[in-house]
């Protein structure tokens, strides 16, 4: 099987974008690697293959910085106002992991 990577800044790998309409679009992701991560944790293969058993109806969420036009990890805003603090989740659906999604790595 041959696949056409779209390659970003960020650990996530968008793969072989299908439009199914204007506003939907099916693809494949990569969303970590076996072994050292860029993030410095380090996966397994029984570690990938216990995260694997959860990904089927997963959401895909993030969390899109408009200054530099890309995906960060899941954010959140601290603020303190009158001298109370909020916190505010800027992490967004896009979407969510289809049920027969094959899993593979």
């Amino acid at each position: 099987m041959t696949h056409s990577s779209i390659e970003i800044n960020s650990p996530i790998e968008v793969i072989d974008m299908i439009p199914v309409n204007p506003l939907i679009s099916k693809c494949k992701i990569k969303v970590f690697y076996l072994g050292a991560n860029r993030n410095g944790s380090l996966i397994t293969e029984d570690v990938a293959r216990d995260i694997a058993k959860s990904l089927p109806g997963s959401p895909v969420v993030g969390a899109f910085n408009e200054a530099t036009g890309d995906f960060e990890e899941h954010n959140r805003i601290f603020e303190v106002k009158g001298g109370e603090l909020t916190i505010k989740d800027t992490t967004r659906p896009y979407g969510f992991v289809d049920l027969n999604a094959k899993v593979w790595f």
